[in-house]
């Protein structure tokens, strides 16, 4: 059995169980997710395997949210069982994993950025990441008393089916118990006036500098613990992300917000102390599946299509590589055409890694970099489905039938903007106003100590 395989099922067992009262005896919960998952206690792996789904639990079901706690787990002694651990290593942008002094492979926590490339490469299942699907499941079970927000990744088009709308989507996670459904491209809308805005404020004060993009968390951590000369170079604006979960927070104070999306990454961004309170939980789009499936809900549209019209569609081009950039360069176009922005992408953490590498020796001759963290953008990430490269095809499509093409001029968004405290025309704000408060987290960027981004 394939650890991919194994992971779902085990998701899939453990929701029903949920639902049917018997998450507090693991005991049972152990004994079900093997039988459903078809191995009997006369196969030779029954205890490799029984091993796994107990460790796996604990991190499914401990409700953990220290910050010093990695996101990303290696089960002890458990790649003594392969063959073959380069590939793990091979895949790590950052070189966090290797052995120590006794011969173990081990995750390097101050080298580690969350990416989680690692987890899906790991032929013996062996590493694995924090989940917040129990966590999701019981805060459905407790709609009644906090309503449960999904926000939606710009990248979950196509993900559940070629054949499966947005407005299907929708109806089916309202059906299993969300109490309203949103985009995450309605608060990129936002992000993106924002972001250009800061751009345009910068060129004024006659600043040259580097601003990168606030997206993405793996890119984030990059900078943080790889690169930190540029750290004072990442844009004041928090992720898209977690500027939709603080409007609803700020409407709702005591509401649930759960992101579905493509990034494990983004379970560590939503815990972040200094983007408190924002997001609940964050579940994949293979975890999301794995709900579904283990409700019964069908996806064909038999429980209704409901709309879904918040974003334009420079919001939802977030959702690959280049989208940010494009969005962005638009709006200064409108707002200051005298600005020009020269934009560099980086593709993925290796790619991001040299490019920052050009920053602090101050050879990159560009004055906005846009920073992805899994090639391909989010439509590549651990978390998803489908290819890269169906993913980005759908996106575009979707992106095509929006109302609305620029974010400047989504009136939705605009609205949302006034009902929770923030306005555009006033990007300025003191630190004490709401909109400080939702898309910033730090200082604007300095340049670099030698005069240079």
């Amino acid at each position: 059995m394939k650890p991919s395989e194994f992971a779902h099922r085990l998701l899939v067992s453990l929701a029903q169980q949920i639902n049917e009262g018997m998450s507090s005896d693991r005991d049972k919960i152990v004994e079900r997710i093997m039988k459903d998952s078809g191995v009997s206690k006369n196969d030779d792996q029954y205890n490799f395997w029984k091993d796994r789904v107990n460790k796996r639990l604990s991190l499914l079901l401990d409700d953990d949210k220290s910050e010093s706690m990695l996101l990303v787990h290696l089960i002890e002694g458990a790649c003594d069982d392969c063959d073959d651990p380069e590939p793990c290593v091979d895949v790590c942008p950052t070189g966090a994993i290797g052995k120590d002094n006794g011969g173990n492979y081990k995750i390097d926590p101050d080298r580690c950025v969350e990416c989680t490339w690692c987890v899906d490469t790991c032929i013996t299942g062996s590493i694995v990441h924090r989940s917040e699907f129990a966590q999701v499941a019981g805060m459905i079970m407790q709609r009644r008393e906090n309503p449960v927000y999904a926000i939606l990744a710009p990248s979950f088009v196509g993900q559940f089916g070629d054949n499966v709308s947005p407005e299907m989507f929708k109806g089916a996670l309202k059906s299993i118990g969300f109490t309203d459904v949103y985009e995450v491209a309605m608060a990129a809308d936002i992000t993106t006036v924002h972001e250009a805005k800061f751009f345009v404020n910068q060129m004024e004060k006659g600043e040259d500098v580097v601003i990168t993009s606030c997206c993405c968390p793996a890119f984030i951590k990059l900078v943080e613990k790889i690169r930190p000369k540029a750290s004072n170079l990442i844009s004041p604006s928090v992720s898209p992300m977690i500027a939709m979960g603080k409007m609803l927070k700020n409407s709702e104070p005591d509401c649930r917000v759960v992101f579905i999306g493509p990034c494990i990454a983004k379970k560590a961004e939503a815990k972040r102390p200094d983007l408190q309170p924002g997001v609940d939980c964050v579940l994949t789009y293979k975890e999301t599946k794995a709900l579904l499936e283990a409700a019964g809900v069908p996806l064909d549209g038999s429980l209704g299509e409901l709309e879904m019209e918040d974003a334009s569609h420079d919001g939802r081009i977030y959702a690959h590589t280049g989208g940010v950039t494009e969005a962005i360069v638009r709006a200064v176009n409108r707002i200051s055409p005298q600005y020009q922005i020269n934009p560099v992408q980086g593709n993925g953490l290796k790619e991001c890694n040299n490019l920052l590498k050009q920053i602090e020796e101050g050879s990159l001759e560009a004055n906005f970099m846009e920073g992805m963290g899994c090639p391909g953008g989010c439509v590549g990430g651990p978390g998803t489905i489908i290819s890269k490269e169906r993913g980005a095809e759908i996106v575009d499509l979707h992106a095509e039938q929006a109302k609305v093409h620029e974010a400047l001029d989504n009136q939705k968004a605009d609205i949302w903007n006034k009902q929770h405290g923030y306005n555009n025309s006033d990007m300025h704000s003191e630190k004490e106003n709401m909109a400080h408060h939702i898309y910033n987290t730090q200082e604007p960027p300095q340049p670099l100590s030698d005069g240079r981004a």
